[in-house]
């Protein structure tokens, strides 16, 4: 590698650990004298990938880095990402595993892994999932701003599909308040009563619910100490993947 090209990635990373960093600062964390740590940090400012204090006359990261993470999460693809992921989880618990991401009033399935199980739910692409009674749109609904959830609830209309399908605004907060709570979400027979999903956030590099990832069973094979051992699984898994999208807590 070129040594110049060296001391500047060196430059970066040390510029991008610190509030703002001096000549001599950087001279010493590079081992070099202080003319050749100034020329560094010149060549950063004129390509605008730092910035410098006029009265502290020390350094800063520039805007033009900012450019560059914002190529990098728009290059990101979530399914490339998350399938790997939802392949081991559909291997491991038996059950199919799906995708979505919100849409207007419902939550939208971007891609799924199917069991090969004989009796088995198919969440198809492209299939629409009700926020109110779905364990995926739980999700993206509790985690979302305040604002978000005023306006989509607002005009949600709670339609019944079961006996346990949530049917006001008020029992509706009070299960998201319980999703928020413990970092998961279960849609129990509140779609179709023979099917059991319980669905998991997953945040981007703003800290932002953008999908949601899921597992569907029959009731008979979705018990409720399958549902916990899933929704640990689920859990770390979606860490795992938001953190590959740039989230940090």
């Amino acid at each position: 590698m070129s040594k110049s090209l060296e001391r500047g990635l060196q430059s970066l990373l040390f510029l991008s650990s610190k509030k703002s960093v001096g000549v001599t600062e950087l001279a010493e964390e590079l081992q070099v004298n202080k003319s050749t740590a100034f020329r560094v940090l010149e060549t950063l400012r004129q390509f605008n990938m730092a910035e410098q204090n006029k009265s502290t006359s020390k350094y800063k990261l520039g805007p033009a880095v900012l450019k560059l993470s914002e190529q990098l999460y728009k290059n990101l693809n979530i399914i490339s990402i998350a399938r790997p992921h939802m392949q081991r989880i559909s291997e491991e618990v038996g059950e199919s595993v799906h995708l979505c991401i919100l849409s207007n009033d419902s939550a939208v399935v971007i891609e799924q892994i199917m069991t090969s199980s004989r009796l088995t739910v198919n969440a198809k692409i492209g299939n629409k999932e009700p926020l109110h009674s779905s364990s995926v749109g739980k999700c993206l609904i509790a985690f979302s701003s305040p604002q978000v959830i005023s306006q989509i609830t607002d005009g949600m209309a709670f339609e019944k599909f079961s006996e346990k399908t949530i049917a006001s605004k008020e029992d509706f907060f009070a299960e998201l308040e319980k999703v928020r709570q413990r970092g998961y979400a279960i849609d129990d027979g509140e779609i179709s009563e023979d099917i059991r999903c319980i669905a998991v956030p997953i945040f981007n590099y703003l800290n932002e619910v953008t999908y949601s990832m899921g597992v569907s069973g029959p009731t008979s094979r979705m018990t409720a100490g399958k549902i916990e051992s899933i929704a640990a699984n689920l859990i770390r898994t979606g860490g795992i993947i938001s953190a590959q999208l740039g989230f940090s807590k």
